[in-house]
């Protein structure tokens, strides 16, 4: 699938903060594991194959952006996950596959739920000082925007409680939901193409253009080289 329509300004994918684990292993040379850790749009649910969920199109469009360094990019993605289960899942899935980057989209379920909001914030600053705590960076992703978001009143408190425990911890946020809404709001993504609808289309759309900006915002963060390359 080609990425014409997918490329946005780096102002708009990008995030000031520093991975300095994940970027000490391109300069030594080393092997960079990354785990995916979320829900159903970790995992892949809509898309047409497992190689059209973002991590696995992300890996592809690393590999070509990093030529030369051995990248490996581990989906542990499991559909109507909580924030807290994932959290749970952190020292079996995440921690023992030794990553140095953990890209932990959260806050879906939880939103739609209304669990709560000061719990879903004491899971993230959990969740964020484990992985820490085990030798990786974090990067967190932010919630969809949802079609037919008056459905479901708490939601924007997810997305706004998400963003203010990145900032308490210092973490940085891929801001999936201002770029899935651009890519909409400029007519080049359908919103069937962001979620499917009826279960019956599939979202490698948005997966591909959701893999393709992460991967380039990290190349940039963990190479100098990879900053000078055009998208």
């Amino acid at each position: 699938m080609a990425d014409v329509s997918c490329p946005v300004p780096a102002a708009l994918r990008s995030f000031p903060a520093d991975l300095p684990r994940a970027r000490a292993a391109i300069a030594d040379g080393q092997k960079l594991t990354i785990v995916a850790l979320g829900s159903s749009s970790t995992l892949g649910t809509g898309a047409s194959s497992e190689e059209r969920a973002y991590p696995a199109v992300m890996r592809a469009a690393l590999a070509s952006l990093l030529q030369g360094h051995e990248i490996d990019v581990i989906n542990s993605g499991v559909g109507g996950n909580s924030a807290h289960q994932m959290y749970q899942r952190i020292e079996a899935d995440v921690l023992s596959e030794q990553p140095k980057l953990v890209i932990w989209q959260a806050g879906v379920f939880d939103a739609i739920h209304d669990i709560g909001i000061e719990k879903f914030k004491r899971i993230l600053r959990k969740g964020i000082a484990m992985i820490r705590e085990g030798g990786a960076d974090v990067l967190l992703m932010d919630q969809l925007p949802l079609p037919r978001a008056d459905r479901f009143p708490a939601y924007p408190g997810y997305v706004a409680a998400l963003h203010e425990v990145a900032v308490e911890t210092d973490t940085p946020v891929f801001r999936r939901s201002e770029l899935f809404s651009t890519l909409i709001t400029e007519g080049r993504l359908r919103p069937d193409e962001m979620l499917p609808t009826a279960g019956d289309n599939m979202v490698d759309g948005s997966y591909h253009c959701l893999g393709v900006n992460l991967a380039r915002t990290l190349a940039e963060k963990l190479s100098p080289r990879a900053a000078t390359v055009r998208p």
